[in-house]
């Protein structure tokens, strides 16, 4: 019996696939909440009416972090170029994640795969 339940809790682990979410590591923990390594994607808000994009982030932690791209024109500029990109070479989250760290909201470097 003993046998069969290794094996079974075996068969779980490695057929259970480990999810690697794509993620912004931090290059310094966030001062703002100390501790926090990685934030990942949880929220996008594109809202053309008002020409606004909002980005909700979750930390390692659990905190949250929201960042608002509010400059109407660019807002809608940079929904336009979402809008006809190509997601089959490079994700959706992984150029916000792009976006992110370029605008100097976060400072880190992507990894993981999209889910």
């Amino acid at each position: 019996m003993k046998f069969i339940s290794i094996a079974f809790l075996a068969f779980l682990f490695f057929a259970s696939p480990a999810s690697a979410e794509e993620q912004i590591n931090l290059t310094a923990p966030d001062q703002a909440v100390a501790g926090t390594l990685t934030y990942k994607i949880i929220q996008l808000v594109l809202d053309m009416e008002h020409g606004r994009i909002v980005v909700r982030l979750i930390g390692s932690g659990g905190q949250r972090k929201e960042v608002l791209f509010g400059d109407a024109d660019n807002a809608r500029a940079m929904m336009k170029t979402l809008n006809t990109a190509n997601l089959s070479n490079k994700s959706l989250h992984r150029r916000i994640m792009e976006k992110l760290i370029s605008s100097g909201h976060l400072v880190g470097s992507i990894s993981g795969t999209p889910n």
